[in-house]
């Protein structure tokens, strides 16, 4: 996982805001793919909010896709999902960011799930720095979630922008997803990966990629082998279960001691919904499987 902060120009986000645009696409004046950054990671705009001097993040969307484009293949494909209304427009901010020597090709990223913050997040809010003539962007939390789950945090406090939202799509209902899989993310890093031999590992991650391979499930962000699906209000996780025979009753009790912190650091950090979990394996053990289902049933 990488979220990252990336300086934006001002006058582009105002008219993707003023616009409700939930899909854009974000022009580089690189053509550099990133080394970690992957489909459903969070790019946070980083830019001076109603141009005062001091850059903040105002929002976020989520990254889908990459794609090299000169500026004449960008607007003729894209339009004014570039975030201006003429390619006119689009030529002068592209020139003016590129001091007069445009790109050939440049690296755009389709970015989806538009949020904008009520209030903008100061780096220094959520205990990071993040200095104010970066040129391009920074990784916010390559090694650990706990970064994005502040800023989010922090967020909430004064809320999101309902009114640049697409009436179609409910910006709460975003916001509050991203939210739960970040505080998901920093609690199974804090509960710490399954204990087992180099052999269980590799059944333990085959079992969550055969999982995420089902609609609506992916990897735990951080996590390899622990599974989330959310479907409305509940939180659907998946967790394998591997175990020799005499190493068994020792595995079930570390596997509910699990499901157990799960359920108190999901209810100390105010998550909200129900937490269901499922057993990933292809034996699951009878006393395992009623010990589960009791949890569930809570």
């Amino acid at each position: 996982m990488g979220s990252i902060a990336y300086v934006t120009d001002e006058n582009m986000l105002a008219y993707h805001r003023l616009c409700r645009n939930q899909s854009i696409l974000f022009w580089r004046l690189s053509n550099k793919k990133f080394t970690d950054f992957h489909k459903g990671d969070l790019l946070f705009f980083f830019a001076r909010p109603n141009h005062g001097r001091k850059k903040a993040l105002i929002g976020y969307a989520h990254y889908d896709s990459e794609i090299n484009l000169s500026l004449k293949q960008m607007w003729n494909r894209y339009g004014d999902s570039t975030g201006y209304d003429t390619q006119d427009g689009l030529y002068a901010a592209i020139e003016k960011a590129s001091r007069g020597n445009i790109p050939p090709q440049m690296n755009c990223l389709y970015l989806t799930n538009v949020v904008f913050f009520l209030s903008p997040v100061y780096p220094e809010d959520v205990g990071i720095s993040i200095q104010n003539n970066l040129e391009s962007y920074c990784y916010l939390d390559k090694d650990s979630p706990k970064i994005t789950a502040k800023i989010l945090q922090q967020a909430q406090k004064h809320g999101i922008d309902l009114w640049s939202a697409n009436p179609n799509i409910t910006p709460e209902e975003i916001f509050k997803e991203d939210a739960t899989k970040h505080y998901l993310a920093v609690i199974s890093q804090e509960i710490g990966q399954d204990s087992g031999n180099e052999r269980q590992q590799r059944m333990l991650e085959k079992y969550a990629k055969q999982k995420v391979k089902e609609s609506g499930w992916e990897l735990i962000r951080s996590s390899n082998t622990e599974c989330i699906r959310m479907n409305g209000a509940e939180i659907q996780i998946a967790i394998p279960f591997v175990s020799q025979v005499k190493e068994q009753p020792q595995k079930i009790r570390e596997y509910i001691g699990r499901l157990t912190m799960y359920r108190l650091l999901a209810k100390h950090q105010g998550l909200e919904g129900k937490i269901r979990f499922e057993i990933l394996s292809p034996n699951i053990p009878d006393v395992l499987k009623e010990m589960v289902e009791e949890i569930n049933n809570e």
